[in-house]
């Protein structure tokens, strides 16, 4: 008898319960690539567009369809539910593995961006973030004449499965959220342009919490992401008795210690190897230490250089300063301290490279 009620209960509750909204796949337009842009408008100060992956029976170079959406609107939140009414399936962000911010909107505040990407359920935060020059309705509009399928150039680009390039320094949507509220760690977005054939990326833009403060030259892009992230296969060039000398990057690794005093001294340390790639003369042993000095010369002064810039542009994407507190166990007083006294920090890089190999010399 208990197991007759227990079942007409179960069935009873089944009439209240909501039908699933499940569409099936060829109901679905699905997103792989959405910009955002600053129009400057009062009404409607953003411009959202999406790249709408079209399928084909073919692939191939050149043979990638999409669909492009823009709209205006007071909101991206608005933008994104006016856009619904511009395509006849439903708008799937499930596999939008790219958003690119427009150069206006990040020099004005990524605040609006940041939040709705964080309250979207179906927006993964394995995604890739950049800033689109000039704009990032522009660069989705562009078509790669080398792309197989729509935004694979993308993925290709940033994901590191087809090409690996020191200029490019990935941003996943997490790292930039844990970067825009971690204290004394501050975010960066790679710079992302289209050349006519193809997307170029070799420079970095870096932020503070709300916009960008400074944007990197390419081999300034190179050094951060050696000093950085020590990034491998990267090269160091400099000139040995008045010819080029290329050094390839195969082996890095860098260790920071900052001292406790009232103006720190933030000291980074860079073990770096590899191969000569190329060489006027013959590399034996007798000039071996001399080029391994100059290398390691050179790439001191450049990081340090480049370290007092990123310093006085009031930013820290290193997160030197997440360091100082990790170190000496940081209370809410040593932070005050630490950005009180970060615009006179000091820096010392000492590099040591280990010349591996002269290369294959046939």
């Amino acid at each position: 008898m208990n197991k007759v009620v227990m079942t007409l209960l179960l069935l009873l509750c089944c009439i209240f319960l909501a039908s699933c909204s499940f569409k099936d796949i060829d109901k679905r337009f699905f997103v792989i690539a959405m910009g955002i842009d600053w129009t400057g408008k009062k009404d409607k100060p953003y411009l959202v567009t999406l790249r709408l992956a079209i399928p084909a029976s073919k692939v191939g170079e050149g043979l990638a369809e999409s669909q492009i959406e823009a709209t205006e609107s007071t909101s991206i939140a608005e933008a994104v539910r006016s856009l619904k009414s511009h395509v006849d399936k439903e708008l799937d962000f499930g596999h939008c593995r790219v958003f690119l911010f427009g150069d206006q909107l990040v020099k004005t505040s990524l605040d609006e961006s940041l939040n709705w990407l964080s309250r979207r359920r179906d927006v993964q935060l394995i995604s890739y973030l950049a800033v689109a020059e000039p704009d990032a309705n522009q660069l989705l509009k562009a078509n790669p004449t080398t792309e197989r399928l729509a935004g694979n150039a993308f993925f290709l680009t940033f994901g590191k499965e087809g090409t690996v390039s020191p200029f490019i320094v990935t941003e996943y949507l997490f790292d930039s959220f844990r970067r825009f509220k971690e204290t004394g760690l501050d975010p960066y977005l790679p710079v992302i342009a289209f050349d006519g054939d193809s997307y170029v990326v070799e420079r970095l833009a870096l932020l503070n919490k709300q916009k960008e403060r400074l944007v990197l030259s390419p081999p300034e892009t190179s050094l951060y992401n050696l000093s950085a992230n020590a990034f491998k296969r990267s090269g160091i060039a400099i000139n040995y008795k008045g010819e080029r000398l290329a050094f390839y990057v195969s082996r890095a690794s860098r260790s920071v210690t900052i001292s406790r005093e009232t103006i720190p001294t933030v000291k980074l340390e860079l073990n770096v190897g590899g191969m000569v790639e190329q060489s006027p003369i013959t590399v034996r042993g007798k000039n071996l230490a001399e080029i391994q000095k100059l290398l390691e010369a050179d790439v001191n002064q450049s990081t340090l250089k480049l370290l007092y810039k990123i310093r006085d542009a009031g930013v820290d994407p290193y997160g030197f300063g997440l360091h100082y507190l990790a170190q000496y166990f940081g209370s809410e007083e040593d932070w005050k301290h630490w950005k009180s006294v970060y615009p006179s920090v000091k820096f010392e890089v000492n590099t040591h490279v280990k010349i591996e190999s002269t290369g294959l010399v046939r």
